[in-house]
């Protein structure tokens, strides 16, 4: 779920605010002083700005401090109620929160912004279908500009509710505003391993990869997981590579040492789809998750050893209150029986899977390379090689390692002069327009 503070902020740059004069007097009656609304709300809004600083680095006092002398200056500005909101919800007082928020838009009905915010923090409430309107308000205003976000917003929420094909819908509406939006991009990614379609799964990875010059470690995660689940090992072997090289300090990094990423967050998606299909679904849910190797106690001792939390909350892994448990040989009888069954239909899929994979070509020259998978019926993708900034990396290091002319790395990336890189940057180490598709 998006924060809210960034919201807030681009008010300080978008809010138009008007010049009208009013005029009051001062102790001496007869001697009226001019008072610039339009200076007010400027007041106020700075006031906001550092209100909303204050609470973000836990300072809740001078926080509010600010949003009251706020207040003072423009008691009748949306953007100081809506800053309350914020506070409110933050220090844990919904029920203020709410109030703040219904004042806001008692103010101004048609503040998006207002709107959207109000629908987030009713969606972390609990309170899905109120949530879902307020936002549905914000996006039919004609003028609100943050549709792309405002919908993936919605989709989270669902996603939250367990709705998932009304998650879908809304992702793919938030994919329609904003097709480059990465994030939308990478929730339709974790969405579809969630529903087991791992091919269309793998095409939003590839325009995931498109969008973005800054992987995540939970993007590796997952991208890996899904060539593991087609049984393509050597493409995941590359993706958990790079998880290893370019975050080593990263929870999934771990985890992918430890068991080759056994269980992530998508894997909790899925689930939960699975488990809103019906009990027959469910079922069949616990003999695919079950492994042998999830069972074994060495892992247990790795985890705690390394200070990990423990894999997720479905693991399978014993423990001692389990193993004193006086049903434990049934329990085990039966989930023999299970990983006979899941191996058997492991076992067929896998075959379908390769009959319908085609090797792929890659370029060693790299220190590593993004594969992508030839699908039947699908126009292949071509392999780029690439470098990933290290610590220490220059565009002439790279230029020299690689044997490669400075001006082609600049084309090629379309960088510019001063060339600034950061550590985890992708270079393409060959001109992508001019490979070709087989």
């Amino acid at each position: 779920m998006k924060k809210l503070l960034p919201f807030f902020i681009a008010l300080l740059t978008t809010s138009i605010l008007t010049a009208c004069v009013t005029q009051n007097y001062g102790n001496d009656k007869d001697t009226p002083l001019i008072e610039n609304e339009s200076s007010n709300n400027e007041i106020a809004m700075t006031r906001i700005s550092l209100g909303l600083g204050y609470l973000k680095m836990g300072n809740t006092q001078q926080a509010k401090l600010n949003l009251e002398k706020a207040k003072r200056f423009s008691p009748n500005l949306v953007q100081v109620h809506t800053a309350f909101a914020h506070y409110y919800d933050t220090v844990g007082e919904p029920d203020l929160a709410i109030k703040a928020y219904e004042h806001a838009l008692s103010l101004n009905g048609q503040d998006a912004d207002t709107l959207n915010n109000y629908g987030v923090f009713l969606c972390r409430q609990g309170n899905y279908l109120a949530a879902e309107k307020q936002m549905l308000k914000a996006i039919a205003i004609p003028s609100y500009i943050l549709v792309a976000q405002s919908y993936e917003n919605l989709a989270l929420c669902q996603l939250k509710a367990q709705e998932f094909d009304k998650a879908q819908t809304y992702l793919e509406k938030a994919i329609s505003h904003s097709p480059n939006r990465a994030s939308s991009l990478l929730q339709m990614m974790r969405l579809q391993y969630a529903k087991s379609d791992y091919k269309l799964a793998q095409t939003y990875l590839h325009r995931y990869e498109k969008s973005t010059r800054r992987f995540s470690a939970d993007a590796l995660a997952l991208a890996f997981k899904i060539f593991a689940q087609q049984g393509n090992k050597r493409i995941s072997k590359n993706y958990g590579n790079m998880l290893v090289k370019m975050f080593p300090n990263s929870f999934e990094a771990k985890q992918y040492i430890l068991n080759e990423l056994y269980s992530i967050d998508a894997d909790k998606l899925a689930e939960q789809y699975k488990a809103s299909l019906g009990s027959s679904k469910k079922n069949k849910k616990r003999v695919v998750v079950l492994s042998p190797q999830a069972s074994s106690a060495p892992e247990t001792v790795s985890l705690s050893s390394h200070g990990l939390k423990p894999i997720m909350a479905n693991s399978v892994m014993p423990t001692a209150q389990q193993k004193a448990n006086s049903q434990e040989q049934v329990t085990i009888a039966n989930k023999q029986r299970n990983i006979q069954n899941a191996e058997s239909v492991q076992s067929h899929a896998t075959q379908s899977i390769e009959k319908n994979i085609e090797q792929e070509t890659t370029n060693d020259k790299a220190a590593l390379t993004k594969v992508a998978l030839k699908e039947k019926n699908t126009t292949p993708m071509v392999s780029l090689p690439i470098h990933i900034v290290e610590k220490g990396d220059s565009l002439f290091a790279i230029s020299k390692h690689y044997n490669i002319v400075m001006k082609s790395l600049e084309h090629w990336n379309k960088l510019r002069h001063p060339y600034i890189l950061k550590i985890g940057d992708v270079l393409y180490l060959a001109n992508p327009k001019s490979a070709t598709k087989n």
